[in-house]
C-alpha cells in the first residue's frame, strides 16, 4: 500500500488535472463565433460601409466572443437574387440585400423603392418603420431575421449622352433594379432591363447598356462614371437595403449574443440615416471632380412622363403584393405620385 501522502498527493492531481486541462483548452463555445456577411456592393458605398460599422460595434460589445466577417462587392461569392438563397438556406450566417433583390421573391419588399412615393428622407424613414413589423414577418418567410436596413440617396439616371428630353429617355438601354422600375421605364418607351448591380460593369463594356438607375453612391460610382458622364437627378425613389441573419444561426445564439447583435444594429441604422443626408453632397462633389454633368432639375417633360408611368406601376404593385392594407397603413395618399 502508498504511504498515505503520497496517495493523497495523486488524489489531488487527479482532481486537479481536468481544471488543468479546461483551464488550457476552453470549450469550443467561449471561442470567437465569426458570422460571416455579405454585401455585393463596393467597401464604399452606403450599406457596405454601414456592415463595416455593425462589424465594428459587434467587436466593441462583444469583447471577443463574436465577430463578423463581411464579404463584400468581389469576396461575395454569391450575386444578385441568389444571396437570398444563400441566407435562406444557411449557407451564410448574414446578408445585406438590395430591396429589389428580396422583392424577386417577395413583392413586398419592393414598397421602399416605389416610384415617387417619398419625397425626402423623414418621409423614407417613417415609412420603413411604420412597415417595419410587416418586413419582419415576410422575412420570417424567408427563413430570416431582420437586423437593420440602411436607406440609400435618392436614384438617379446615370446616362452616356445628356437626358435632354423625352426622345433622349426613350433612347436608353437602361439598368433597372427591381420590377417596378423596369416596367416604368418601359412605359416611356426605353429599352430597360432589371439587374443586380455586380452585374452591371460587364453590360457596359460590352456596349449592352448606355444607362443605369442607381445613386452610384460611393464606390458604386466608380463602376459607372467611366462610360456614364452624365447624371440626371430625377430622384426616383430611396429605396433601402435589408440587413438580416438566417432564423435558424439567430435561434441557436445565446440571448447574450442576439442582445448584442441588436444593439449593434440599432446603432447602425441610427448612424445610417443621420449621415445619408451628408452623402448626397459627397458624391456630387465626386462625380464633379470626375468630369460629369450633372442635372438637377431635369427636364419637366421627363419627370411627368415617369411619375405618369408610375402611377400605373404602382396600382399593379399593390395588387401583385396584396398590399392595400401596408398601402393603407404608411403610404396615407402617397400612392398619387404627388
Amino acid at each position: 500500500m502508498l504511504p498515505t501522502a503520497v496517495a493523497k498527493s495523486r488524489m489531488i492531481t487527479a482532481l486537479l488535472l481536468p481544471l488543468l486541462t479546461l483551464a488550457l483548452n476552453p470549450p469550443l463555445l467561449a471561442q470567437t463565433q465569426a458570422l460571416r456577411l455579405i454585401n455585393e456592393y463596393p467597401a464604399t458605398s452606403v450599406t457596405a460601409a454601414a456592415d463595416l460599422q455593425f462589424a465594428a460595434s459587434v467587436k466593441q460589445l462583444a469583447g471577443g466572443t463574436l465577430a463578423i466577417d463581411t464579404l463584400q462587392e468581389t469576396q461575395n461569392p454569391f450575386k444578385g437574387s441568389a444571396q437570398v438563397g444563400a441566407v435562406s438556406d444557411g449557407k451564410v450566417e448574414m446578408a445585406t440585400l438590395f430591396a429589389g433583390i428580396v422583392g424577386a421573391s417577395d413583392p413586398f419588399f419592393l414598397l421602399s423603392s416605389l416610384p415617387f412615393t417619398v419625397s425626402s428622407f423623414d418621409q423614407a424613414r417613417a415609412l420603413a418603420s411604420c412597415a417595419q413589423p410587416a418586413a419582419e414577418q415576410h422575412l420570417r418567410k424567408l427563413n430570416a431575421h431582420l437586423l437593420y436596413v440602411t436607406p440609400w440617396p435618392p436614384s438617379g439616371i446615370w446616362s452616356a449622352t445628356p437626358l435632354t428630353g423625352l426622345a433622349a429617355l426613350r433612347a436608353l438601354r437602361i439598368r433597372t433594379y427591381d420590377e417596378n422600375s423596369r416596367a416604368v421605364f418601359e412605359q416611356v418607351g426605353a429599352q430597360s432591363v432589371n439587374l443586380p448591380f455586380s452585374a452591371v460593369p460587364a453590360k457596359l463594356a460590352a456596349g449592352e447598356l448606355n444607362a443605369v438607375l442607381s445613386s452610384g453612391d460611393g464606390g458604386a460610382g466608380n463602376r459607372l462614371w467611366e462610360q456614364l458622364r452624365n447624371f440626371s437627378a430625377v430622384s426616383y425613389s430611396i429605396p433601402l437595403s435589408y440587413t438580416v441573419i438566417n432564423q435558424d444561426v439567430w435561434q441557436q445564439l445565446k440571448p447574450e449574443q442576439q442582445a448584442i447583435l441588436t444593439e449593434a444594429a440599432q446603432r447602425t441604422a441610427a448612424g445610417s440615416w443621420s449621415s445619408v443626408k451628408d452623402r448626397i453632397a459627397g458624391n456630387y462633389s465626386r462625380m464633379r471632380d470626375h468630369k460629369m454633368t450633372l442635372d438637377l432639375a431635369p427636364a419637366q417633360e421627363i419627370q411627368d412622363s415617369l411619375r405618369n408611368a408610375a402611377k400605373n406601376q404602382v396600382s399593379a404593385w399593390q395588387q401583385k403584393a396584396n398590399a392595400a392594407d401596408i398601402v393603407g397603413l404608411c403610404l396615407k395618399g402617397k400612392t398619387d405620385n404627388e
